[in-house]
């Protein structure tokens, strides 16, 4: 019998070091799109290195699998500090969908969630 690992509150999975800081954005997928039974949202999680501004993991909510492998590929090892534009310019020529706008709005959301973290001086 093979036991399964615990996850613990205090050793969160996925979290690469003490100086990353999760900045969480969201966008509302088209009606057509929503589930009834679920949130007609969609989120995008951008964890960075505060210290040096990369982006060190990607995390989504609503997206399917292929397109959270993209999000990660595009924007792993990008720094948070530059303008996400060629990003995003890449995610709309590469992922094909109803839900393309959403997916970006989103990431550009926490792009914004944090420049204002950096405005309000939480590092």
């Amino acid at each position: 019998m093979e036991l399964e690992p615990e996850t613990s509150v205090s050793s969160p999975v996925g979290l690469k070091a003490a100086a990353t800081v999760i900045f969480v954005g969201h966008a509302r997928l088209p009606h057509s799109l929503a589930p009834r039974d679920s949130s007609p949202v969609v989120s995008v999680e951008l964890e960075a290195d505060t210290s040096s501004g990369e982006i060190v993991c990607v995390g989504a909510k609503a997206i399917p699998d292929l397109g959270s492998k993209l999000l990660s590929s595009v924007l792993v090892g990008h720094n948070i500090n530059e303008s996400p534009a060629d990003l995003i310019e890449e995610l709309r020529r590469r992922y094909i969908c109803p839900s393309q706008k959403a997916v970006s709005t989103a990431v550009l959301n926490a792009f914004e969630a944090y420049q204002r973290y950096r405005q309000v001086g939480l590092q």
